[in-house]
């Protein structure tokens, strides 16, 4: 969606590389999810080699991108992950792709809440001068200073 807006071009495929791309699932995933080929670069190093050609196309060492195309393929090309799941189940996955991140953006509130709670909780419970950080143990809630400040992390 990302890449359409800013663009207004579909993605055709997808090359890859990297680490992650040796995950024979999470390729295969990536192609169902986003409806194309995921292309994965056979060379192990295609991550460096990529960075060299682009720059070599940039100042105009290579003359044109079929150049590099070819040199790819001499390198060992690439393998593919088709796209196998159907329409109607990627949208079902895609909605459900949408509601997790909607659901964890949420979670920012819910920490809002449970902070608010915890200083309400605290400020009844004891004065703020006996709360220090050093005595505070790893809890949701924050520590606070003698004057009933925050401090430390938020998992303190």
């Amino acid at each position: 969606e990302a890449m359409k807006k800013d663009t207004g071009r579909d993605l055709g495929n997808m090359h890859v590389d990297g680490g992650m791309t040796a995950n024979n699932f999470l390729m295969q995933m990536q192609a169902d999810y986003l409806g194309v080929d995921v292309l994965r670069a056979r060379m192990p190093e295609a991550t460096v080699l990529g960075a060299a050609f682009a720059a070599g196309l940039a100042v105009g060492f290579y003359k044109k991108l079929d150049d590099v195309k070819d040199m790819l393929r001499k390198a060992g090309g690439w393998e593919s992950f088709p796209a196998k799941m159907d329409f109607n189940s990627r949208m079902q996955e895609y909605t459900r792709w949408k509601d997790a991140v909607n659901r964890a953006m949420d979670l920012n509130q819910f920490e809002s809440k449970l902070e608010d709670k915890q200083e309400a909780t605290e400020t009844t419970a004891a004065s703020p001068k006996s709360a220090s950080p050093k005595s505070a143990r790893a809890t949701s809630a924050p520590a606070l200073d003698g004057k009933g400040k925050k401090v430390g992390c938020k998992f303190w």
